[in-house]
């Protein structure tokens, strides 16, 4: 497997900062927490909320963003954080237990009356 490596990318909102890998983290979709509680299925997520200045965390396949509280600025901690979120991906740490879900299938059922007022049809 290859050795995952992080680039930093601003975004247009100065709190917030991406860290783009070479390397796919999830299989679909994309996951946002707000606080520790919600990150229960990402391990990752949980580590990096330990950190003072975390605010929110977003995972999609290819990269993480987070967002931070105003007691710092990403300059002083961007490197750290890099760091710390290659670290944890090339020793094979877990970004998202992904649970597959069965897809959910609307089915329409209508009820008629009959002549017997005790009995009902459903179709």
């Amino acid at each position: 497997m290859q050795e995952v490596k992080i680039t930093i990318q601003e975004t247009t909102n100065n709190t917030i900062i991406k860290f783009n890998t070479n390397a796919v983290l999830i299989n679909g979709g994309s996951y946002e927490y707000n606080n520790i509680d919600e990150a229960k299925n990402s391990p990752l997520a949980q580590q990096l909320f330990h950190l003072p200045f975390v605010k929110k965390i977003f995972i999609t396949a290819n990269f993480i963003a987070i967002q931070r509280f105003d007691i710092v600025e990403w300059l002083d901690v961007q490197e750290e954080v890099s760091q710390q979120i290659e670290s944890y991906l090339n020793n094979k740490g877990v970004v998202v237990n992904e649970e597959t879900t069965t897809k959910k299938e609307a089915i329409e059922v209508y009820a008629e009356v009959t002549p017997n007022p005790a009995v009902m049809k459903f179709g």
